[in-house]
């Protein structure tokens, strides 16, 4: 039977004493401990004044903000403490999700790559490419050897590490934007506005095969394994093989609605959302619904058999991702951001102002 954390009093109070200070709770030890998770810590990130904080990620070890006036902060996951800061661009120019590799932060503003280092705190590399215009919703990928950059010709650039030099240019045969790309060592792949998947040689504007969908693509390819996951305005979820582009499934999963937004793919259930349907928590291997929350947004964290979901306007709920039963539910009305972690089941929870809190799901 599943059950409703509510504790009246003490969220009051929290969202009262949250106007006077930020120092107040952004989640109640009471309802923390009801729920048996743990609280490891929670921090004030320093925002200036009109300043709020807009996103937040995981990347190994470290835990990433990003707020309204493009300021960086790095926060060591364990302690809860501000490793490094740094201004990445001016104020609302737009800066694209990091892709982090070696340790580093890689960011594209406008037509200019910045790679963060935030051990040191600094940029170790800033470089300008006019050719590629702004690439600012794309975004790059890389692997050891090439740098692959979407630019607004509709053109995948391929710039060689050694130097960052361009070494050539790859583009789909209608010429459609490119709107999101993957690579490794031995191939990659990218994904056209017009619901064309293509794979090529990652040194060489050589096809390896072509997938059609039935309709245009928004969001991102994600891979796992051996496998490349992507959805379409077709409503479907498609899983290919990484090395053919052959359907895995027979049947790709339908979800009712257009797929605009990015996935993610946990460890055994791919967290889903559309704004019709909420948020599926579908079977990597069969591609069949294991459960569907109405009004979900995104996946928090998962253990070995629970997912946890964001349901707005701020209700963490805990799935069983074996049975589809929703476990419990947490009210957690403060919260207003939070970061998607697939590496282990810690919660980051955050409102606009600053507050920021981690607690380990169980």
């Amino acid at each position: 039977m599943k059950k409703l954390i509510f504790l009246t009093g003490i969220i009051l109070f929290s969202a009262l004493a949250g106007a006077a200070q930020d120092t107040a709770e952004l989640v109640s030890s009471d309802l923390i401990q009801e729920a048996g998770w743990n609280r490891n810590w929670q921090m004030n990130l320093p925002l200036k004044s009109g300043e709020t904080l807009d996103r937040l990620g995981v990347m190994d070890s470290y835990l990433y903000a990003m707020t309204s006036m493009n300021t960086l902060f790095c926060i060591d996951r364990e302690k809860g403490k501000v490793r490094s800061l740094s201004q990445l661009s001016a104020s609302r120019l737009p800066v694209t999700k990091p892709f982090y590799y070696e340790k580093k932060f890689w960011f594209i503003v406008g037509n200019e790559v910045l790679v963060y280092d935030p051990a040191i705190g600094d940029f170790v590399t800033r470089k300008k490419f006019p050719q590629i215009g702004s690439s600012a919703e794309c975004g790059l990928t890389r692997n050891k050897e090439y740098l692959y950059i979407s630019g607004s010709d509709n053109r995948l650039h391929v710039i060689n590490l050694d130097g960052l030099w361009q070494r050539f240019t790859a583009t789909a045969d209608n010429d459609s934007p490119i709107v999101s790309m993957l690579a490794t060592d031995d191939i990659v792949v990218f994904a056209t506005q017009a619901g064309n998947v293509v794979a090529m040689s990652p040194n060489e504007a050589e096809k390896r095969w072509q997938y059609d969908a039935t309709g245009r693509i928004k969001g991102e390819l994600v891979l796992d394994g051996n496998a490349v996951y992507v959805g379409s305005f077709d409503s479907k979820l498609y899983k290919l093989g990484l090395s053919d582009g052959k359907l895995i499934w027979n049947v790709p999963f339908h979800s009712g609605a257009p797929i605009r937004d990015n996935f993610i793919v946990g460890d055994e259930i791919i967290y889903l959302y559309n704004p019709l349907n909420g948020l599926y928590g579908v079977n990597k291997q069969t591609g069949q619904p294991v459960w569907q929350v109405a009004g979900g947004e995104g996946m928090i964290c998962e253990t070995l058999q629970k997912g946890f979901v964001f349901v707005s306007p701020g209700i963490v709920k805990a799935m069983d991702n074996k049975t589809g039963k929703e476990l419990y539910s947490v009210n957690c009305s403060s919260v207003q951001r939070y970061a998607t972690n697939t590496t282990d089941s810690v919660m980051y929870l955050a409102d606009t102002k600053g507050r920021l809190m981690s607690v380990t799901a169980k």
